[in-house]
């Protein structure tokens, strides 16, 4: 039996057209590929630990358990895009996990070869957009505080987000009942 996918086409601040589709079974090796685009530095700032040299099947097995993942607690999107040496490639993802009522932990990941492209911002706005059609007041995100390119990606969040300092983390929400920028 075949499941029908919803593609979504977003084009990006560079002129980039993404295709984006939610997560599913069977993404783990899109998942891996993604993971694998990331230098260790990216990986210890979205991760907050050093993974150089990670063992394979670790990695398999984690991306497999998240592409299971799904609603009602979870949603999350894989963005694709056609480059020159790689069509289709898996190029970012982006996903929230409901943590209590009102509320989702918010994580994005664009591979470094594709940063400053817009394409986070792009899935930030998707992400913004969805919570909010589904009932979320806050999505909330932490990260290192070190971590320029996040900071600069909450900055062009379409809504209100506020910050607090705590050591080297940064706690971040993001207010989606406030109106969004225009």
């Amino acid at each position: 039996m075949t499941t029908s996918v919803a593609w979504i086409t977003l084009p990006t601040a560079s002129g980039l057209t993404l295709r984006v589709r939610p997560e599913q079974p069977g993404d783990g090796p899109a998942l891996v590929d993604l993971f694998h685009h990331l230098s260790s530095s990216s990986r210890y700032l979205r991760f907050s630990k050093v993974m150089d040299d990670p063992d394979p099947r670790r990695v398999q097995q984690e991306a497999e358990r998240l592409a299971q993942l799904g609603p009602p607690t979870d949603m999350a999107w894989l963005a694709f895009a056609d480059l020159p040496d790689q069509p289709d490639a898996p190029v970012a993802g982006v996903r929230y996990i409901r943590t209590q009522p009102g509320e989702a932990e918010l994580a994005v990941s664009v591979r470094d070869d594709m940063q400053r492209l817009g394409i986070g911002s792009a899935l930030l706005q998707l992400a913004c957009t969805h919570a909010q059609e589904e009932g979320l007041q806050r999505l909330t995100a932490a990260f290192r505080s070190e971590n320029r390119g996040i900071w600069a990606l909450l900055r062009r969040s379409p809504y209100p987000v506020t910050w607090e300092l705590d050591g080297a983390e940064v706690h971040a929400v993001i207010d989606l009942t406030a109106q969004p920028a225009t």
